[in-house]
């Protein structure tokens, strides 16, 4: 696996959970032929220390940031202009994670859906493609991002757990689809037969790391370089070779965040 391509299009190892060995990580994630991620901020005070991580490995790590939708009692609501502040540094290449939880927060949650509406406002405003969180409520997230023709500005449909139909329902409005960790286990069936009849060109490869490590490595912290095994299942459910499913997954997340040709060596 370490001759192939790869791109890491959501991951969190700015989170704590690495504190100890990010460096270490990165270090890995290179030889395992990664040339790039995309690190996710997901509250305030992640903002500062986020863009010094980016800042620190120019050209490889890009960031995006927005308030997590699990967050409720936050204190403030960033606004538009906010929001739109907070993401433009030219490192921070999407707005997100972003959307709607409906597994820690049961419906109907209006402060959810503002939330969400300021930072799909504030994407359009940058000309930034969106990360969207939708535990439990996918297709109410697309049914807003579809009324709000978010598909002009892209969005990807991160961490996806859902069914055809539902993947079907994001790729009409203009979305992408990512897949992790999660459509490894074994009974994420429903979710390995979206991901066959997800087109190629479509699909974004991602960890979610520190969460949902792959199978064969279930159980353990994830990290960037386990993206690997996902995109190796990605190239089985759509019976192609591991490297061609690297190769088009890495085109298809620089092409999504509107990223350069990865730096010579990467």
């Amino acid at each position: 696996m370490t001759e192939m391509r790869l791109f890491d299009s959501h991951c969190h190892i700015n989170s704590k959970e690495f504190d100890e060995d990010r460096e270490e990580v990165i270090a890995r994630m290179k030889e395992s032929g990664l040339t790039g991620a995309v690190v996710i901020g997901c509250e305030d005070p992640e903002l500062k220390p986020l863009r010094a991580l980016l800042s620190q490995h120019p050209g490889y790590l890009w960031g995006a940031w927005a308030l997590h939708p699990e967050y409720q009692d936050v204190g403030h609501e960033p606004t538009v202009e906010e929001i739109c502040s907070a993401n433009s540094d030219p490192n921070f290449v999407a707005v997100g994670e972003t959307g709607l939880d409906y597994y820690w927060h049961k419906p109907p949650c209006p402060w959810q859906v503002e939330r969400f509406l300021r930072h799909i406002e504030a994407a359009k405003r940058l000309g930034k493609p969106l990360i969207i969180h939708a535990r439990d409520a996918e297709s109410e997230a697309v049914d807003i991002l579809k009324s709000e023709n978010a598909g002009e500005t892209g969005f990807v449909l991160h961490c996806f757990s859902s069914t055809t139909e539902v993947a079907k329902k994001a790729l009409d409005a203009g979305g992408m689809i990512g897949i992790n960790g999660n459509m490894t286990f074994k009974r994420s069936v429903a979710i390995q037969d979206a991901c066959a009849a997800i087109p190629m060109d479509r699909i974004l490869a991602e960890t979610d790391c520190p969460y949902l490590a792959p199978v064969p490595k279930r159980g353990r912290r994830n990290e960037p370089s386990f993206v690997a095994y996902t995109v190796a299942k990605i190239a089985a459910l759509h019976q192609i070779a591991a490297e061609e499913a690297a190769r088009m997954t890495e085109a298809n997340a620089r092409r999504f965040f509107r990223l350069p040709p990865p730096v010579s060596g990467e």
